[in-house]
């Protein structure tokens, strides 16, 4: 009986491919012939999957997206056990650092894309922008906390999720370059929310 194919798993692997490619050299060395090579494929096998490679970088994308969102999912979701404001925006914050390889490699993918959309000037409309969605969030936790008095009514919860995400995505960037450790990084986030959750005072 011949080996059954799993299509979805096959596309997989093939971003993963990708990811290794423009996590080490950018989107720019990214081609077909590329990642099948990566793959260790044939580069028919790729384009069977992927009749183009906008179509292929599209996908690879959106596997970014759902990876990055799977691992900061599960802080995410272990903080917002304990209804406490403070803690899910640290979760928020802190599970976007990258503190391993993996986590290293997709941020690196990440950056390699938006320096993609950087230089020409637009985003891929089928790349759906991440900040939007973590300001939202960011928004709504700071008013449940001004609610609580544990964040002054002086705040603006809009750009202050804006300022938070931003400072987030900066030291992103930072650890990739080892200007911080994600130790580092993750004490300045303390230091940011001790001052925001900090009331009337």
């Amino acid at each position: 009986m011949p080996k059954r194919v799993d299509h979805q798993e096959r596309r997989r692997e093939i971003a993963e491919a990708l990811f290794r490619i423009a996590a080490a050299r950018g989107l720019q060395a990214v081609t077909l012939r590329a990642v099948a090579a990566e793959a260790g494929i044939s580069m028919n096998l790729v384009q069977y999957y992927f009749p183009t490679k906008e179509e292929m970088l599209r996908f690879a994308w959106q596997r970014v997206v759902e990876l990055t969102g799977e691992i900061a999912g599960k802080s995410i979701v272990e903080a917002m056990a304990t209804g406490d404001e403070r803690t899910i925006v640290r979760a928020y914050l802190t599970a976007v650092l990258p503190d391993g390889e993996r986590r290293r490699m997709l941020a690196a993918v990440q950056i390699a894309y938006f320096a993609v959309d950087v230089t020409r000037g637009s985003q891929d409309p089928d790349q759906e922008p991440l900040l939007p969605h973590l300001t939202r969030a960011l928004t709504e936790l700071l008013r449940k906390a001004q609610a609580k008095g544990d964040v002054s009514a002086r705040l603006d919860p809009t750009l202050e999720a804006d300022a938070l995400a931003t400072m987030s995505a900066g030291l992103v960037t930072a650890i990739m370059v080892d200007a911080y450790t994600p130790e580092r990084a993750a004490e300045i986030v303390d230091y940011r929310l001790d001052e925001v959750f900090s009331g009337d005072r």
